[in-house]
């Protein structure tokens, strides 16, 4: 493994790392590819990056030490913006960056900030712990207990498990409704709803996610697909250096991090599909809306890791990429009775229900 990315001064290792809980402003922009416009960081290996790419995006970037839990827990990271991660993190007085500033659209505010600093603890602590084995060794293997934390690191078993080494689609889903979902039904306009909406209410929201898993890779794993959002995640088990872990989105410069033995590091890439519309806006059939494979939030994602060809070295490498999410309505049928059911858009009797027998019931 090379000792420093020939690609990008962009090395989130090293003696530079600041302790403590501060973001700072990075040093001059290249004149191409990113830019890192703030950094949170922890204990040593531990940090969040935030980067803007020269298409205006930011993508935030997630390092962490074996056995360290992250700054940012992955349940949380998945279902935020980067500036709600950013709010999450920094210090009360750290004001939002520019770029962070531009498609926000929430209030910075005091109560803000501890909302989402109390949903990514409670997320954290809901991650379970890893057992300390002592580290990794030079010798060229992933350990059980590496390949676990990093699963846990990335937000799902399946990264890092021997067993699911594939590139493949699955549909993963979510649930939506007033208690005991994933994700809350119509947050913003559910009041409007009568008759109201019970906990038998339920939406159904699938995703197509095209899938990397490898585990204990020696030499360079390469990954791509079009699609709306992508998260990857390079783990470094073993080797006598950093490897470099490439990603690009649409036709955005390539990213090059680098990622240090015994660390990994996971970012999240473009527009968010989960949770959907549904979480907020249910009336008129606006729960129905999700993501097709097309539009210009559609584009290319890709994934590769390089300087991994020494002889012990060995890396673990996750990648999903969303390419379309589906709503369905999978309410009881006895829910509200027979003849009323969550309307569709083009059927409505009334803001959020079709009333096959006549008006809806106010109860």
């Amino acid at each position: 493994m090379k000792p420093s990315s020939t690609s990008l001064a962009l090395a989130l290792v090293g003696a530079g790392w600041l302790i403590g809980a501060s973001p700072v402003q990075a040093a001059a922009p290249a004149s191409s590819g990113p830019r890192e416009i703030a950094r949170v960081s922890g204990a040593p290996g531990n940090h969040v990056v935030f980067l803007e790419n020269d298409e205006g995006e930011v993508d935030v970037a997630v390092a962490a030490t074996y056995p360290l839990r992250p700054l940012i827990a992955p349940r949380f990271l998945k279902s935020h913006t980067a500036a709600e991660v950013f709010l999450a993190v920094a210090p009360a007085n750290q004001a939002l960056p520019t770029a962070l500033m531009r498609n926000a659209r929430l209030v910075v505010d005091r109560d803000t900030r501890e909302k989402l600093q109390r949903e990514n603890a409670a997320a954290l602590a809901s991650m379970p712990s890893t057992r300390d084995s002592g580290g990794q060794s030079l010798a060229a293997s992933c350990s059980e207990f590496f390949r676990g934390w990093v699963g846990t690191v990335y937000g799902d078993a399946s990264c890092g498990d021997p067993s699911q080494e594939v590139i493949e689609t699955v549909h993963p889903s979510d649930t939506y409704c007033t208690s005991g979902c994933d994700y809350t039904l119509g947050a913003f306009d559910k009041g409007t709803c009568e008759p109201k909406l019970r906990s038998c209410d339920i939406i159904k929201g699938t995703a197509s996610v095209v899938r990397l898993r490898a585990t204990n890779w020696w030499g360079g794993p390469n990954f791509n697909h079009p699609g709306h959002f992508a998260h990857f995640g390079v783990a470094n088990c073993t080797g006598n250096g950093p490897v470099d872990f490439n990603y690009k989105r649409g036709t955005a410069s390539t990213t090059t991090l680098q990622v240090p033995v015994n660390g990994m590091l996971h970012v999240k890439l473009g527009s968010e599909i989960v949770p959907g519309n549904a979480a907020n806006f249910v009336s008129y059939g606006q729960w129905k809306t999700g993501k097709p494979a097309s539009g210009t939030t559609y584009v290319g994602n890709s994934l590769s890791v390089e300087a991994n060809g020494g002889t012990d070295d060995r890396v673990i490498a996750c990648g999903d990429i969303y390419t379309s999410y589906t709503m369905t309505d999978i309410s009881s049928p006895t829910c509200h009775g027979p003849e009323i059911s969550l309307c569709s858009g083009s059927n409505c009797t009334s803001a959020c229900f079709y009333c096959s027998g006549g008006s809806c019931p106010t109860n």
